[in-house]
């Protein structure tokens, strides 16, 4: 006499094979997907440890240089004979050089990561968010394709890796017969119109959200110093829209805003 459980046993015991397959290449899609993950963090963390202290050196300088033209409320720019041709005039060369090369640096982190998910590391995260910030309709300086163009220029194409050139090939680039005046023209126009309050709380604002990626991308200060803010040189609307869209919006993370919009308590 047949035993009419065996069927359900046979049943039960396809059911679990069946389970068991299912199971196991759940977990199989599980780990090759941590691993995934893991492998982009890893090539994530390598690109930043490679590219990102040339990127804060370049951000220190440039938030150093602005920070000295703040306190001296832009007397070395303002009211002065300044031109491209020849560029002669060290403070606006120097400025200039300054904000092409940081704009140089951006520009090779933004070509040499293209295959790379830099928001897998914290680090590449909070950078993106600074970039954004820095490129945002009512930061940036110049259009995008302008600060790319200028960082291309500051962009040594024969360095392997790649690297940006010296001041003296700068200043000769832009002296000379080629097109770098074209496209070094429209910073150049900003900071020679320095003499409207509005384009110098402009140049301020930018400023500050440089100083803060130095500050937030090297906590530790392996490559950049700490400097004081100069919010009693920011007007009441830079000093609102950098609390409530720039740190509000784009950079919650960045913990002591204060230190850059609040003038120090008496006493």
């Amino acid at each position: 006499m047949t035993d009419p459980a065996a069927p359900l046993n046979w049943l039960q015991l396809f059911s679990a094979a069946l389970g068991g397959g299912v199971t196991v290449k759940l977990v199989d899609i599980l780990y090759q997907e941590i691993r995934r993950r893991s492998e982009r963090s890893q090539s994530a963390a390598t690109f930043l440890d490679k590219h990102l202290d040339p990127l804060l050196k370049a951000a220190d300088e440039l938030a150093g240089k602005l920070h000295s033209l703040a306190t001296e409320d832009f007397e070395s720019l303002v009211g002065r004979s300044l031109t491209l041709k020849p560029l002669n005039d060290n403070d606006f060369g120097s400025l200039l050089y300054l904000f092409s090369r940081f704009w140089a640096q951006i520009e090779i982190i933004r070509q040499e990561g293209l295959s790379i998910a830099i928001s897998a590391d914290p680090r590449g995260a909070r950078l993106q968010a600074f970039l954004a910030s820095l490129e945002s309709r009512k930061v940036r300086l110049v259009d995008r394709i302008s600060q790319r163009a200028i960082g291309e220029l500051l962009m040594d194409a024969e360095a392997d890796p790649p690297k940006t050139i010296g001041y003296v090939r700068f200043v000769r680039a832009v002296e000379g017969v080629g097109d770098a005046e074209r496209w070094i023209t429209p910073l150049a126009q900003v900071l020679l119109s320095l003499q409207h309050r509005a384009h110098r709380q402009q140049l301020l604002q930018y400023g500050i959200v440089v100083q803060a990626l130095a500050d937030t991308l090297d906590a530790r200060r392996a490559v950049t110093r700490l400097r004081p803010g100069y919010p009693t040189k920011l007007s009441q609307r830079t000093r609102r829209h950098l609390r409530y869209r720039v740190f509000g919006v784009y950079l919650k993370f960045v913990a002591d805003r204060e230190r850059y919009l609040s003038p120090p308590k008496k006493g």
